[in-house]
């Protein structure tokens, strides 16, 4: 090997700069003025050390943390209260939360009330915050945890509200009904847990017993039952939210409401809403008002709703005709990506894409494809219509429609090739046609999240660009500009056999590198038949990045350290023999900067 080091920190230097009065250092007695010992002792004098800044602490920021002081490990979440809120809302979880939380992310940001959301993960199963093979330890350490929390917060059980959704709905009225917590927030929850989780072996075995026994079942299933017929809910202020278009309705909530008649504050909302067509639909339609509910309680002011049905279920149907008849004439079409990649040359799309409105006269096929333009220049490909979810909520126009062929994917599972389509800027749209409707119509691909996604592909960096007004694809050479801005040091580099490791800083002055992802770093091999490019990841080494910077930058490199995956290099199995001039690329925003960084031979 053959890779020689290269250090270059170009630019301007600055030596015995006289700035705002101080030359080397020293302060320059202006105007006739002089400064006295005493006032000399106290600028040079001996500092107090640095204290914390409470204005820089985020008091809200959520905490994550395991409680052991029970029998059971468990994990939790914490965020505190705002102002002078005396409250603490509990979160329980339902099935498949995103990373064990329900209603973790912006959802509750509104409420000012302390916030503790806790996971049923024990043993890598779910629990209901229960048992496991009923041994109720789970439940006695989940109960601990809230009580410690009561105690560091000085609130009573009086200051809590109990929330959950299915699974969670159902762990908020056992534990708010058992251990006396005033408020329950329960949303389609399981009432007959025994005979629910049977059903699923994985979790009725970790709850019930490898043989899940009736008299287990029936164990459970009696469990929140028992305790309405005790109490009746008594002193509590339940509010249940629930829909007959959930699928559990008729087991699990109808055959218990009357188990509630005893609470004098007992609040039933029931939706009835053509966007409300399954279990996992009521929380989502229902969240404004359970926010509302949950933060009139954290402010001491108990909501009497009683019985309500939300929601509007009276379709006129020709008016329903009419509308979407007259909005399948209008000149729109819908396209929005949902999920996307880059693998070698090609591009990896799904999401929807569909004629809005309904034809009078029936379903017809569409036909799909996509388009890339740029450059003066177009090319066509033909996408796959597939089946689209939940279209009548998210696409919802005055009526609900059901578009459930609105899916679009690339024909061939490997993805739309790129070959053939040369450097450039280019725009994404969607085409899609209804041959027997006469209906023809193109427009922008739009993305329902920002994504950035930036590849290494031979001589190419491949980018996918996308927010909620366009997505763009940009090709070009991965060896980019060498800019006089450019700090670059190869700190190590090896190579064994044909695994090549890099490491080292790479910034470009007025350009931060503040935070992890600030910039793509690439590894580029070319030669004279071939180029080969790696991805390179980023480590945080102040330390090392901190003598390239020139004097009279204050920028935050940080992050500028790049090195191959776990320091592990990067493997040159496929790379033909020959000698390779090496580059380090750096891709951020709209430039991409290049540094060399020697040669290798490959045998």
């Amino acid at each position: 090997m053959n890779l020689r080091w290269c250090s270059a920190v170009a630019g301007i230097t600055f030596a015995g700069a006289t700035t705002a009065g101080y030359t080397s250092g020293l302060p320059l007695e202006a105007g006739g003025g002089h400064h006295t010992e005493a006032d000399t002792t106290f600028m040079n004098g001996e500092l107090p050390p640095l204290a914390p800044n409470l204005a820089t602490v985020d008091r809200r920021a959520v905490v994550t943390g395991t409680d052991t002081s029970g029998a059971v490990p468990v994990e939790y979440r914490f965020r505190a209260a705002e102002g002078d809120v005396r409250h603490l809302v509990v979160v329980f979880s339902g099935f498949a939360a995103p990373n064990g939380y329900h209603f973790a992310g912006k959802s509750l940001n509104g409420l000012r009330a302390n916030v503790l959301w806790i996971r049923d993960d024990f043993d890598g199963h779910y629990s209901y915050y229960m048992c496991r093979s009923m041994n109720f330890d789970i439940e006695a350490a989940v109960a601990g945890l809230i009580d410690s929390t009561l105690r560091q917060l000085g609130l009573s059980r009086d200051q809590v509200s109990l929330l959950g959704v299915s699974k969670g709905g159902s762990a908020a009225l056992y534990f708010g009904l058992k251990y006396g917590f005033r408020n329950i927030a329960t949303v389609v929850p399981q009432f007959l847990v025994g005979t629910y989780v049977r059903d699923r072996p994985e979790t009725g075995r970790y709850m019930l017993g490898d043989d899940m026994p009736q008299t287990h079942v029936d164990m459970l299933d009696s469990a929140i039952p028992d305790l309405l017929k005790a109490y009746g809910g008594q002193g509590h202020n339940i509010y249940l939210f629930t829909s007959e278009a959930d699928e559990q309705y008729e087991t699990e909530i109808g055959p218990h409401l009357q188990l509630f008649w005893a609470c004098e504050n007992f609040n039933l909302v029931r939706t009835a809403s053509p966007l409300v067509r399954q279990h996992g639909e009521v929380s989502g339609y229902n969240l404004p008002l359970v926010c509302g509910v949950l933060a009139a309680l954290s402010e001491g002011a108990v909501p009497r709703l009683g019985f309500v049905e939300n929601g509007n279920a009276q379709v006129d149907p020709v008016e329903r005709q009419r509308h979407l008849a007259e909005l399948r004439h209008t000149e729109a079409l819908t396209a929005v990506l949902n999920k996307q990649d880059i693998r070698g040359n090609n591009l990896l799309l799904s999401g929807h894409a569909f004629i809005p409105g309904e034809s009078p006269h029936g379903e017809f096929p569409s036909v799909k494809s996509l388009v890339i333009e740029g450059g003066g220049r177009h090319w066509e490909f033909p996408l796959s219509t597939t089946e689209a979810k939940h279209t009548y909520s998210l696409y919802f126009d005055r009526f609900a429609r059901d578009y459930t062929d609105g899916g679009f994917e690339p024909e061939a599972r490997t993805g739309i090739p790129m070959t053939g389509i040369p450097g450039g800027a280019y725009e994404l749209s969607v085409r899609v046609a209804s041959p027997a409707e006469g209906i023809d119509r193109r427009t922008k691909l739009v993305a329902r999240r920002p994504f950035d996604i930036r590849r290494p592909f031979g001589g190419l960096e491949i980018s996918l660009i996308g927010d909620e007004n366009r997505v763009r694809l940009l090709r070009r050479p991965i060896i980019g500009h060498i800019s006089q801005e450019t700090a670059f040091s190869l700190e190590k580099s090896w190579l064994d056999d044909r695994t090549l490791h890099v490491e080292g800083v790479f910034f470009v002055h007025g350009i931060e590198a503040a935070a992890h992802g600030h910039a793509t770093y690439y590894l580029v091999l070319r030669g004279t038949q071939a180029a080969y490019s790696f991805r390179l990841g980023m480590s945080r080494k102040p330390a090392a990045v901190r003598p390239h910077r020139r004097r009279g930058d204050f920028g935050t490199y940080d992050f500028a350290y790049f090195a191959t995956s776990g320091y592990k290099g990067v493997a040159l199995t496929n790379a033909q023999p020959g000698d390779y001039e090496v580059y380090i690329s750096m891709s951020t925003g709209g430039s991409l900067f290049s540094a060399p960084a020697g040669n290798v031979t490959l045998s």
